[in-house]
């Protein structure tokens, strides 16, 4: 059976079998901290348009409160490091803060002139939060930097924002009544490098929080792990570095802070890690997408349905041995072995379980007795359905077992790759290659061209999942095993060239 771990999930249960949400991981994405803040003064008007014109998932920015009760965007409670005066933010009124030129640190340090880079003056959060109501793609997260909770609120629901928001700051008080006030409005609770993640996660989950947010010197791939089983979204603080960047997105941190959104969008578009949100007893057999919104993960007794964050959108529980699958016309075609795999011809009980794809409802049952050894993984194309599965120790060669839309028996096609261990486990084309994943000690993925015939072989381990991405990438499947909570699964986007060589 499946064993998850949630939290923070909008779920229904049917008889402990059937999961299903509609929610979108929404909290999650690219954050431009403070604005486009590497190329325009940071909390200014001019950075946070130039984040929007970016497309960034969020924009954060910081609020204080002014000595006569207005709520203005600024990082620190005094102006001297980004101005031209030194206020105090409490003891000043906006008229007197109007005067700063917050884009004085910002011209000395990139050597801009005032034509380049204009005076900039602290922004009101109204202001800023009327900039963002006008579209529909970049939200903002308000970091309270005082104690301006209910105020910030009340501005959010003037301005009818309340689904364009979330908040974020470590201040654990700060962002419980964020909950209190307004409970379906996502927190960001952000953590120190030294954290106790344990505790971290008990405490979110007690305020409903949708996300820890971790300095980038403490994030490790065990703290996103157990972020992923609790069903609490990892985040990560404040990351320029084009290394660090790809290391936390080859990781599958989905809400990365960063100063240079422009760079990070650059990066995301080839390096891509997924996390699947829970834990599951059994590993993982295979991934498919539908290229555009979902990714698929079969885990020999379930069938998880997640959007392209790793957050589960539907589940289905279901007899072993669930094994690789594809996506078809709003269907997703599993290859099930019901019997033996890897053993004399007689001993499996090979079928293909065809399920909704949007709601995981079981529709229909094929059967595939020519697979003798046990389906087990498979992939359509050009209007043919592609079975692989399992072998027995003597034969020197694979098979690729072809249908049509209706799972009637056309051919098999011979692999001529020799023996490799258990036969073929996943299956996937792209760019006029069939890439077959295999077991062994090394793991090998084979490739043949479009008529089978054998190209070679890569010590490369797509054995628990293979799936197209584009013209020059895959999406590869792999999962790590807890101890006492099970496994958990990863999809990363790998260049083409690495599996080919």
């Amino acid at each position: 059976m499946l064993r998850i771990a949630l939290a923070s999930l909008c779920f229904y249960c049917f008889a402990g079998l059937f999961f299903q949400s509609s929610a979108q991981s929404t909290h999650l994405g690219i954050t431009a901290h403070r604005g486009n803040s590497t190329q325009f003064p940071e909390n200014t008007l001019p950075a946070f348009k130039s984040a929007l014109s970016l497309g960034v998932d969020w924009v954060e920015l910081d609020v204080y409160k002014t000595k006569d009760g207005k709520l203005v965007v600024l990082h620190d409670a005094t102006t001297g490091r980004v101005g031209n005066q030194n206020l105090d933010v409490a003891q000043s009124t906006y008229d007197q803060l109007k005067k700063v030129d917050v884009a004085t640190d910002f011209r000395k340090r990139t050597g801009k002139s005032i034509r380049e880079c204009p005076p900039q003056t602290i922004p009101l959060l109204e202001d800023a939060l009327k900039l963002f109501a006008a579209q529909s793609k970049t939200r903002v997260s308000i970091q309270p930097k005082t104690d301006c909770v209910a105020e910030a609120i009340a501005l959010v629901r003037k301005n009818q924002m309340e689904k364009k928001v979330g908040f974020n700051d470590g201040n654990l008080a700060y962002m419980a009544n964020v909950k209190k006030l307004a409970p379906a409005i996502p927190v960001f609770w952000d953590r120190p490098a030294n954290t106790d993640i344990r505790e971290d996660i008990r405490i979110a989950k007690e305020h409903g929080f949708e996300s820890l947010v971790i300095n980038e010197k403490g994030l490790t791939e065990e703290k996103i792990n157990q972020l992923k089983i609790a069903g609490i979204e990892p985040g990560v603080w404040t990351v320029n570095e084009r290394d660090d960047l790809i290391r936390f997105l080859d990781m599958g941190v989905a809400r990365i802070y960063t100063d240079d959104p422009a760079l990070l969008i650059d990066l995301k578009k080839v390096h891509q890690t997924v996390v699947c949100e829970g834990a599951y007893e059994v590993h993982l057999q295979g991934i498919c997408t539908d290229q555009k919104s979902s990714i698929y993960w079969s885990w020999t007794t379930a069938i998880v349905r997640t959007d392209m964050q790793g957050k589960i959108l539907a589940s289905v529980a279901a007899p072993s041995h669930q094994g690789d699958l594809c996506y078809h016309n709003g269907k997703l075609y599993v290859a099930v072995n019901l019997g033996e795999f890897n053993k004399p011809a007689g001993e499996a009980k090979s079928w293909v379980y065809e399920y909704d794809a949007l709601s995981l409802k079981k529709l229909n049952e094929y059967p595939v007795p020519e697979l003798v050894h046990g389906a087990g993984g498979m992939e359509y194309n050009d209007g043919k359905f592609m079975i692989v599965g399992g072998l027995v120790p003597g034969i020197n060669e694979n098979y690729v077992y072809e249908y049509d839309e209706k799972f009637r028996f056309i051919r098999r096609h011979t692999v001529a790759s020799g023996y490799t261990l258990m036969g073929i486990q996943t299956i996937a084309y792209a760019n006029g290659t069939w890439w077959l994943g295999c077991y062994g000690k090394p793991a090998v993925t084979l490739r043949t061209d479009d008529t089978y015939r054998f190209q070679g072989q890569t010590v490369f381990d797509a054995s628990l999942g293979i799936a197209p991405y584009s013209s020059t990438h895959l999406w590869i499947g792999s999962n790590v095993r807890l101890p006492g909570q099970g496994h958990v699964g990863r999809v990363r986007l790998v260049e083409i060239e690495k599996i080919a060589k």
